[in-house]
């Protein structure tokens, strides 16, 4: 069963509460902490994108076509479409000769407010490249490019790079493949569903490929290291500035790599720790992912005090009113279980 969260509180009174679990699992795939339901079925959505990005680098296309650190970010990301992260995707594209229309994620508004409001004032028309998920779909087709594989079905499960990234992904959660559940992501891709400890078990072997029981070629340890780096690099890439897995990621200096799934899911490594850490609001919401997320890495011990403080000035907001006057405030009343 789920458990609360975070409260929002106005004067007195809690004004909603939010549920949700969280598993925390070491990289030898043990369960250390958990509140919840950890074995709570869901989709690992945008939070599988580092796993959906190796083939890019193992294959050996993102060096065939001079990739920089700044587009392998952008093949994990889920960008806000702002000036630079169209641009870097654009690059991706151009570097291995494909173009705009080969993408098949579909067109989304823009996540940037200043961008949106050009395509919606008519400044500037919708175009693929600004769908958030436009760089995952980048790199797949230069992986596709690269390896000779056909181009137009490069979303379809059957394809060859799709059965070779389900098996990633089925390996990092440390599940069979066969038991993991298969959808349609917003962008079209596969998705998979597994236990919520399922993606905490991936995000372990993102914290430590190498030393994870992950049985995965050597070329394979080495991609999700450079994605790593380059996601640590670069967090304001990987979606924007004021989200929230960016916003843990500068803060920490990129002690803690974060990544945003649909539907209220956050996923976490701490290298220094070797953890993987996924969290899940029960509502789909993200409002409580922030305070969840401070509340789980204080309580561990995962980052120290002053950032602690600087978490919480920036992830848990107060409750203003519209002359912006506090009126509540926003609490985690998170407990974790440990072994």
């Amino acid at each position: 069963m789920t458990t609360v969260m975070v409260e929002i509180t106005r004067g007195t009174l809690v004004e909603s509460s939010h549920r949700g679990s969280v598993a925390v699992v070491d990289s030898d795939g043990t369960m250390v902490a958990w509140a919840g339901n950890p074995e709570e079925r869901l989709y690992f959505r945008s939070s599988a994108k580092a796993f959906q990005g190796i083939p890019l680098v193992a294959s050996g296309a993102a060096d065939a076509f001079g990739f920089t650190t700044e587009e392998l970010a952008l093949a994990t990301a889920s960008h806000n479409a702002t000036g630079r992260h169209q641009a870097v995707v654009a690059s991706m594209l151009t570097k291995a000769g494909l173009r705009e229309s080969d993408l098949q994620c579909g067109i989304a508004p823009p996540l940037d407010e200043d961008e949106k409001a050009r395509v919606t004032l008519g400044l500037i028309p919708p175009t693929l490249i600004q769908c958030e998920c436009s760089g995952k779909h980048s790199g797949m087709l230069v992986t596709c490019r690269h390896q000779g594989w056909p181009i137009e079905d490069y979303l379809e499960p059957d394809h060859p790079l799709q059965r070779e990234i389900k098996a990633i992904v089925a390996a990092a959660c440390g599940v069979p493949a066969e038991t993991l559940d298969v959808a349609t992501d917003g962008c079209s891709l596969p998705t998979f569903g597994a236990p919520l400890r399922a993606f905490a078990t991936a995000y372990a072997v993102l914290a430590d490929p190498d030393g994870a029981p992950w049985e995965r070629p050597t070329a394979e340890r080495s991609a999700l290291r450079r994605l790593r780096e380059a996601i640590v690099t670069h967090p304001e890439l990987v979606s924007g500035e004021g989200e929230i897995d960016t916003t843990i990621m500068r803060v920490t200096d990129g002690a803690v790599v974060a990544k945003l799934g649909a539907e209220g899911l956050l996923c976490m490594a701490v290298p220094g720790r070797r953890l993987g850490i996924a969290i899940s609001d029960s509502g789909g919401s993200t409002r409580s992912l922030g305070p969840a997320a401070v509340a789980t890495l204080e309580s561990l011990g995962l980052v120290d005090d002053d950032t602690i403080g600087t978490l919480q000035e920036e992830l848990c907001p107060p409750v203003t009113n519209f002359a912006g006057k506090t009126v509540g405030e926003t609490r985690s009343v998170l407990r974790l279980e440990r072994v």
